[in-house]
């Protein structure tokens, strides 16, 4: 059988040529990764995550640090109540109590809020009630800073909520509800929606907070007191007694018994003289 005749001769590639083949013959990329992991979604990227945390803490922090909120419905209620009877004003208890102590206070005093939150309830059980102590506060500012000037239009506020003898309702709320200080958590908003809570007479309690006399006056007893050299809240006055800061309640109360057995007994009324017998 006759041999068929052979093609011409091609020539040899040049190397250029030969990486080109090679690169036309391999599969596709798509085709080399199919055995592989998938890649890890861009969300679920080291970078990613970390900054999402970030994101989550510091939602928390601000959650944690943001201001009490003033609506009346989202006050922490003071678990202290108080029975007409024994309230005046911003004087609590009986007029006959043979110890008195006044409460030197700022209302954006953290030390305060520590007291009337931890000692105050205690007090008045123990003391106010049975009609041996007897608690007049005494509002001052000397923490406030800056215009509108927190502790003072707080303390003119809870004068205000006094001329109703809803001052000790003004005063819990206050304090347990107690924000940064000076740092514009206790607004206007804020201390009507106290007096909301507090169950004032609104309108009266607003014409009152508009006037300017009650200002003078909590600056006055401010300036009264720096005189006489109170320059720390809380400082309590038991009969005379001066006591700077927070005391332990065991020692507080002592001090109160034994103010409450050293206090004078009252005077006694003299004796009617017998009539004088009849001569028979």
């Amino acid at each position: 059988m006759a041999k068929q005749p052979k093609g011409p001769a091609q020539p040899p590639l040049s190397r250029r040529e030969r990486r080109a083949q090679a690169r036309y013959d391999a599969p596709p990329a798509r085709a080399r990764r199919a055995g592989r992991r998938p890649a890890r979604p861009v969300w679920q990227s080291p970078a990613v995550l970390v900054t999402a945390a970030a994101i989550v803490v510091a939602v928390a922090i601000i959650a944690f640090v943001r201001p009490p909120e003033s609506d009346a419905d989202t006050l922490v209620e003071p678990p202290t109540s108080y029975a007409a009877d024994l309230v005046d004003g911003d004087v609590l208890g009986s007029a006959a109590a043979p110890v008195v102590m006044q409460v030197y206070a700022d209302f954006q005093c953290p030390a305060c809020k520590l007291f009337v939150t931890s000692q105050l309830p205690s007090l008045v059980n123990d003391f106010v009630r049975p009609g041996s102590l007897r608690i007049e506060a005494r509002d001052i500012d000397i923490l406030g800073t800056g215009a509108p000037n927190e502790s003072l239009e707080l303390a003119v506020g809870a004068a205000c909520a006094a001329q109703q003898d809803r001052y000790w309702q003004f005063h819990d709320l206050v304090f347990w509800n107690q924000g940064r200080e000076n740092k514009g958590d206790h607004d206007a908003g804020f201390i009507a929606g106290i007096a909301t809570a507090a169950e004032v007479d609104v309108s009266a309690w607003s014409a009152c907070i508009g006037g300017s006399d009650l200002r003078n006056a909590v600056t006055s007893a401010t300036q009264s007191a720096l005189d006489a050299g109170i320059n720390q809240t809380p400082t309590l006055v038991v009969n005379g007694q001066v006591l700077v800061g927070v005391p332990d309640y065991t020692k507080l109360a002592d001090a109160i018994r034994q103010a409450a057995a050293s206090a004078a007994p009252a005077t006694a009324a003299p004796a009617t003289a017998a009539p004088a017998t009849a001569a028979p």
